[in-house]
């Protein structure tokens, strides 16, 4: 979208707690012109998924090559475009902006696991800094992108009491929207109970997971649902079924 503010006001309003914005992540333009036409209000891309179609990994490197991917995406649609940009690419709050805007998106996923170590979690204090400092350099370019802070602490500590893990989940969430986050994703959250639990302590809008009924996490209070990597997985299994009839005589496999 050209007008960049207005793309991000239209993004952020999207975000009503009981009335969620379904999310079907793509990772290329193509994917994007398919969800809008199904009718979806927004485009959200999937880091996994944008790498995979890579050959690679969502490691947290290969910044040029995602932007890149996520420039095509957001020049193909007319709707505001939100990105999975990991744990930030080690750019400077400045620099992640700039690169945000200029490939044409107004939202970011940004995550809190500590990248050097592959399975820990950031400082909470230190990274709703980082998020903190992203919100002043959008600021400062007149543009108020909509900041989806993605909590890992239930994939880092799937053994721990649930109790432990959801107080450090609520934790986070409230320094994230401290240091100015919009919404936060306390990713593998998909229990109604839970959700509805989250959004009692905190108010503000979270993105969950899909596993329950739709509607079912709607009443909970989920302001975002989103299928992340989930796609581009059926995708492409999908994809080796069908071959594997072709490849076995069905003709009728891709009709």
């Amino acid at each position: 979208m050209a007008d960049l503010e207005a793309a991000a006001q239209r993004l952020r309003q999207l975000h009503v707690i009981g009335r969620p914005l379904l999310l079907v992540n793509v990772w290329d333009a193509a994917g994007a012109r398919a969800v809008v036409a199904a009718g979806s209000s927004a485009v959200a891309t999937s880091s996994v998924a944008m790498a995979a179609v890579r050959g690679g990994t969502d490691t947290n490197r290969d910044r040029d090559a995602a932007f890149g991917q996520l420039q095509q995406i957001a020049a193909a649609v007319d709707v505001p475009v939100t990105a999975d940009l990991e744990g930030g690419y080690d750019l400077a709050p400045g620099d992640l902006v700039d690169r945000l805007l200029d490939a044409g998106a107004v939202g970011c996923n940004i995550e809190d696991t500590d990248h050097t170590t592959g399975d820990a979690l950031l400082d909470a204090a230190d990274h709703a800094a980082y998020l903190a400092a992203i919100r002043e350099a959008a600021d400062r370019r007149g543009v108020g992108i909509v900041i989806n802070a993605r909590i890992d602490a239930i994939i880092r500590h799937p053994r721990r009491d649930v109790g432990a893990v959801m107080d450090e989940v609520l934790r986070r969430a409230r320094l994230y929207f401290d240091g100015g986050a919009d919404c936060v994703y306390p990713i593998s959250l998909r229990d109604p109970a839970l959700v509805a639990e989250v959004v009692k302590d905190l108010g503000r809008p979270i993105n969950v997971n899909p596993s329950e009924p739709l509607a079912a996490l709607a009443e909970a209070g989920a302001a975002r649902i989103s299928l992340g990597g989930a796609v581009h997985r059926w995708m492409t299994g999908e994809l080796q079924r069908r071959a594997t009839r072709v490849l076995g005589g069905d003709a009728t496999a891709f009709a």
